[in-house]
């Protein structure tokens, strides 16, 4: 069944480190995974192409990093996504006192691991002490218990926690693992197109390798589908087992007839379904409130030329090693993505 499939997939690809940054290993695990379906892979730079016997026919993208630590030497670790940013891109990013405690929170007392970028051997395991800011350059700083030897700088510090699958719920750090799941089993299932599985989505530059992909193959789409999670702190949409669809983020709209027939497939199979956008907006927010999304600024960035639209899963806990979903809202997913790209296409 999918659903098993998908729990299965998550679960053991959990159990690959992925650091954002450092995803290398976990990308050639999936290039070997996806190819003892009989699929074709190619690891570019940032994507791994994964495609079937009708490669052109359908875009589907999804992400393959998640967050973690960075080693910064004298047994002091940062958070992942801000040192990639700000040593890859130059970007700096000065934490708010606000924004260390949501990063503290998240890592309190999680037990850790590090690992070797490139073969994934684990290196030591510890357990996160304290965050603490530091005084000359106001970046969050993690120490570490019971990791003796001092990792060299640049090594990757992932979550121990193992995803669990109990009373109707998955509960693990399940984003952006999950749509890696339900990608495999639609590869399973009779999917033949092609799937785009990007690095950095958590430091908000996957966007460039997709569309650096789509200028080199020379793709005119505006049918691109960006499947991920989506985070609520109210848990309506996931114990109503919604799926989670959006007109547009902040920076663009996004294709309007494509949503309005997910919109309509969804009304068809009667999958119940939540346009966060209009959500948010309901509310009395604005559209600089709607956040930005990697299609968002894949539209933006070309104008227009690329487009589509998104399917998302809600989840709780968003960013933790127990981010939430419920089965229903897994097996909804699942479904709606079945049928419009395997048993009644619309792209």
């Amino acid at each position: 069944m999918p659903f098993e499939t998908v729990v299965l997939k998550t679960i053991e690809y959990l159990s690959i480190p992925s650091v954002v940054g450092h995803e290398r290993f976990f990308i050639e695990y999936l290039s070997d995974d996806f190819q003892k379906l009989g699929l074709n892979t190619h690891i570019n730079d940032g994507i791994l192409e994964v495609s079937a016997k009708n490669p052109n026919k359908q875009i589907v993208c999804a992400h393959l990093d998640r967050h973690g630590l960075i080693s910064v030497g004298d047994n002091k670790y940062r958070y992942a996504a801000r040192h990639i940013k700000e040593k890859k891109y130059n970007e700096e990013n000065p934490t708010s006192k606000a924004m260390l405690n949501a990063i503290s929170s998240r890592f309190e007392d999680e037990i850790v691991f590090a690992y070797h970028p490139y073969d994934g051997k684990k290196l030591a395991e510890g357990k996160i002490s304290q965050c603490e800011e530091s005084a000359k350059n106001h970046k969050a700083i993690f120490l570490l218990n019971d990791v003796e030897e001092d990792m060299p700088i640049d090594t990757p510090i992932a979550y121990a926690r193992k995803a669990e699958n109990s009373d109707g719920f998955l509960k693990g750090q399940i984003d952006n693992v999950i749509s890696l799941g339900i990608i495999y089993a639609l590869f399973q299932n009779g999917f033949q197109g092609t799937a785009l599985l990007s690095t950095e989505e958590e430091i908000g530059k996957s966007w460039i390798h997709i569309t650096n992909w789509l200028k080199h193959n020379n793709k005119d789409t505006k049918e691109l589908l960006v499947i991920d999670t989506s985070p609520y702190r109210e848990s309506d949409p996931v114990d109503n087992n919604m799926v989670v669809l959006r007109n547009r983020d902040k920076s663009a709209e996004f294709n309007a007839e494509l949503t309005q027939k997910i919109k309509d497939r969804c009304e068809k199979l009667s999958i119940p379904y939540q346009v966060k956008d209009e959500f948010f907006l309901s509310l009395g927010l604005s559209i600089p409130d709607l956040g930005s999304t990697e299609l968002g600024r894949i539209v933006q960035n070309s104008d227009g030329l690329w487009s589509g639209s998104t399917i998302q899963i809600p989840t709780l806990e968003y960013h933790t090693s127990y981010e939430t979903t419920s089965r229903g809202c897994i097996d909804n997913y699942y479904a709606l993505l079945q049928n419009i790209l395997i048993t009644d296409p619309m792209m």
